[in-house]
């Protein structure tokens, strides 16, 4: 059996691994369109930090390694049409523009996300750029290394642009954040957000919030500025585009392949669309939000590659699930990390739960031993029954541990008189004698208890 991957990053490759070690006698093929494959986007911003010296390290695997297990992996070759009768490609070699038409009997579509770039004036000039791939590693190496960068605007306040304040930062180029909505961080609540907010403000980041991108001014076809909505200009040697992606589904949808709700590919649990035998991976299909059961589109790094596996597995003739997220993300921004699972307290109410919520301050160690650090902890669950619904967390210390615990937590569907007596690992320079999440939970079913806002 011949399975076609399109598409070669985290989930494609992902896929053909899995498939691999299913069924070995099946011919795997992965077309990719860029150069490299196999290699961890989330990487990029502490490349250009130099926090990693050396952008090969963020390259997992190359096509040779795949070759070694009898997965071929052709790069600079986009797969541009999906004959779903004949169950044929149309593949075209970027090398030297020519088009062959393969066969398939099975088809994984890996076909990712791309930044979206909005059609304002000036936003071809040189110095505006966007950070998905390593394509766009190379410019942004290029232009860092040739141009004495000493302002940058960053348009969007997500995770990206939070992450690369930080990297300019390091790099002593002065940075501005633009962002359209009112606050930073729109899946966290508003109190949490504020904290990085004013952390960013502390590290000399400026906010320019309620305001959007209008228009980019240029020089000799160079960015020097760029104007606002509002009418505000903010010189500029640098512009990053980061307002977020879309999926790449024109592909899908040319070949009637059925969307979701969300604009992304639709799937069920085995990662199989609606066409039987088609399957899609990553950041190009939706996912089923596993609190609210509705569909919800993640784009990140570790749910495509348990989609990736899943598909693979199926594709070779398993039968797999898989069963949705929470919504678990954590990134870094200067000295806070920021983490979240589940619902804000806002979604769950826009979702029809009744939230009630604890926000409190813990620490990563016992009170009394060197270097502990302290973090802001925000639990919500639902008023009905006491589960918990979501947490937010911010600050120092080993903030990812407590937001797992919570979205383990939520895997168990547990509640708050669970987590109040949960046994966690105890000892002076991991926790405190009790967690702070215990605490927390405590807090909060106490709240339940005496029926408390």
């Amino acid at each position: 059996m011949r399975i076609i991957i399109i598409g070669g990053v985290a989930a494609g490759t992902k896929a053909a691994a899995k498939a691999h070690r299913v069924d070995p006698n099946n011919e795997i093929i992965i077309y990719q369109d860029e150069a490299e494959v196999s290699y961890s986007a989330c990487g990029l911003p502490y490349v250009i930090s130099g926090v990693i010296d050396d952008s090969r390290k963020i390259v997992i695997r190359q096509p040779e390694d795949f070759a070694k297990e009898g997965i071929q992996i052709f790069i600079r070759h986009r797969v541009t049409g999906i004959d779903k009768t004949r169950q044929q490609l149309t593949v075209r070699n970027l090398k030297n523009n020519t088009d062959t038409v393969v066969d398939y009997d099975r088809l994984i579509l890996a076909t990712g996300a791309r930044p979206i770039v909005p059609n304002v004036e000036g936003i071809n000039l040189e110095g505006v750029l966007t950070l998905r791939n390593i394509s766009d590693l190379g410019r942004f190496k290029t232009q860092l290394t040739a141009l004495q960068i000493k302002k940058a605007v960053i348009i969007g306040a997500g995770y990206i642009g939070l992450e690369l304040a930080e990297s300019f930062h390091g790099l002593k180029i002065k940075t501005t954040i633009v962002e359209q909505a009112v606050g930073i961080l729109p899946k966290f609540d508003a109190e949490m957000a504020r904290l990085v907010h004013d952390h960013l403000l502390e590290n000399q980041v400026e906010l320019v919030l309620d305001d959007g991108l209008a228009k980019l001014h240029g020089e000799n076809g160079r960015i020097i500025a760029i104007e606002t909505k509002s009418g505000k200009m903010i010189p500029a040697d640098l512009v990053v585009i980061a307002i977020g992606v879309r999926p790449n589904v024109e592909l899908a949808k040319a070949a009637g392949i059925e969307l979701g709700i969300t604009g992304a590919i639709a799937v069920d649990s085995r990662m199989e669309t609606q066409t039987p035998g088609i399957f899609a991976a990553g950041d190009c299909c939706e996912t089923v939000n596993r609190i609210t059961g509705m569909p919800i589109w993640m784009p990140l790094g570790d749910i495509a590659n348990l989609q990736g596996r899943v598909a693979g597995d199926n594709v070779a003739g398993g039968n797999v699930h898989f069963p949705g997220v929470f919504g678990t993300a954590i990134f870094k921004t200067f000295n806070l990390t920021v983490a979240i699972t589940g619902l804000s307290e806002q979604t769950a109410q826009e979702s029809g739960f009744d939230p009630v919520s604890v926000v409190m301050t813990g620490t990563d160690r016992a009170r009394y031993y060197p270097g502990r650090q302290e973090f802001s902890l925000k639990l919500i669950a639902d008023r009905l029954d006491g589960r918990l619904l979501g947490a937010q967390v911010i600050g120092g210390g080993n903030v990812d541990k407590m937001i797992d615990i919570a979205a383990t937590a939520l895997l168990g569907k547990l509640t708050c008189a669970d987590l109040e007596n949960a046994d966690l690992a105890y000892s002076p320079p991991f926790s405190p004698v009790l967690s702070p999440i215990i605490v927390a939970a405590g807090i909060l079913n106490g709240k339940l208890i005496r029926n408390e806002n």
